[in-house]
């Protein structure tokens, strides 16, 4: 009985500490429940930003004329890649805080997968969007015969390949670096050979044809006064070259803070506090890309204006189905239908009217009603 009687009276009088510790558990549980749902409500904002940004800057190749050539194909792997990001990795984080397993190994590991395939992806194809625009600032009949569409579709699938199977190899293996995993195995040989190959020949090379682009249209425009047809001798938009560099120069400055840390998290013990802060770092790359194509280009920010309008709206809009020479004269044309996707060719004015099926239907009905 007095075992109980002392029972009793110790749960039923409470000192003062055990109170206030309550107190400050609830607190902190009520903050912990609110910085979640402010970085969930955050998260979702991010993704649904970052994704629409990729999806409308594949429409706006779909469906603006002087954007329908076939060296864009590769700014449409462009925003595949990074819309993988925004449409898997913020979306898992997202999962991961409503689950209460914010680090969760499983969940980085994808994560890190998705980002690797992203990275790799868009790195390769950098280095061939800079090719293109080199060869597309001489004659059209060098670049119609390097720059093929069935050349250009195979070198898409073969980027995509290896960066898939690399990255998947990677995370088979278990072999690093890794921001998920510190004890990963680093083997050097084979990383310094990865990444000379994979990351280093394509960046140098990458940046060598932009500065060479660059140099050859400044070139070019000294002596464009005296071509008759200019269009006929240059297929690089000077517009989308200048967007291109922006953008590659831009995912550089935020990509190669991961990549320094994921090297020397290898090696050396990084704090998770810098690891994190490159992590989102690398992250906004994906989500601010198609808006910088938008600031920098005229031809990708009528078409973001207004399928934004569009889809806030829900009201019909038009575009310009306006060819390249107007745009340079500066005309303004308004309306080509949305619903109305093209596909991908070269410029219209430069089309051989033998390679057109309508048109040569056209001229032969012509010459026999004449």
């Amino acid at each position: 009985m007095v075992a109980n009687l002392t029972a009793t009276n110790q749960w039923s009088f409470p000192t003062t500490s055990s109170l206030s510790y309550k107190e400050s558990n609830v607190d902190n549980e009520t903050m912990a429940s609110w910085n979640g749902v402010s970085r969930l409500i955050f998260l979702s904002g991010t993704a649904t930003v970052g994704t629409m940004g990729s999806i409308f800057a594949i429409t706006a190749i779909a469906v603006i004329d002087p954007l329908q050539v076939r060296g864009n194909i590769y700014l449409v792997s462009l925003a595949l890649a990074n819309l993988l990001v925004t449409g898997l990795v913020l979306p898992a984080s997202c999962i991961a805080i409503l689950a209460s397993i914010p680090h969760d190994q499983g969940i980085c590991a994808f994560q890190w997968l998705v980002m690797e395939v992203c990275f790799l992806v868009s790195v390769l194809t950098f280095m061939f969007i800079a090719m293109e625009n080199f060869v597309g600032l001489g004659s059209v009949i060098s670049y119609d015969f390097c720059c093929t569409r069935n050349r250009i579709v195979t070198t898409v699938s073969t980027i995509w390949s290896t960066a898939v199977a690399f990255s998947v190899g990677q995370q088979i293996t278990g072999f690093g670096p890794s921001l998920c995993d510190s004890s990963a195995p680093v083997w050097l040989p084979y990383h310094a050979v990865c990444g000379l190959l994979l990351v280093m020949m394509p960046i140098l090379i990458s940046s060598s044809y932009f500065v060479r682009a660059i140099f050859k249209l400044k070139a070019f425009k000294l002596q464009m006064e005296a071509l008759e047809d200019p269009t006929a001798y240059v297929l690089t938009d000077e517009a989308v070259l200048k967007s291109n560099i922006v953008v590659f120069i831009l995912m550089l400055m935020m990509w190669i803070p991961t990549v320094v840390v994921s090297v020397v998290g290898s090696i050396h013990p990084v704090g998770q506090k810098l690891i994190d802060v490159t992590w989102w770092i690398s992250l906004s790359n994906s989500c601010l890309y198609s808006y910088v194509y938008a600031a920098t280009n005229k031809d990708f920010r009528e078409a973001f204006n207004k399928l934004f309008y569009y889809f806030c709206c829900k009201s019909h809009v038009s575009f310009s189905r306006k060819s390249r020479d107007v745009r340079r004269n500066g005309a303004d044309g308004r309306g080509l239908r949305v619903h109305i996707i093209p596909g991908l060719n070269i410029y219209a004015q430069r089309k051989d009217p033998a390679k057109d099926p309508l048109r040569s239907f056209q001229l032969k009905k012509g010459s026999s009603e004449l």
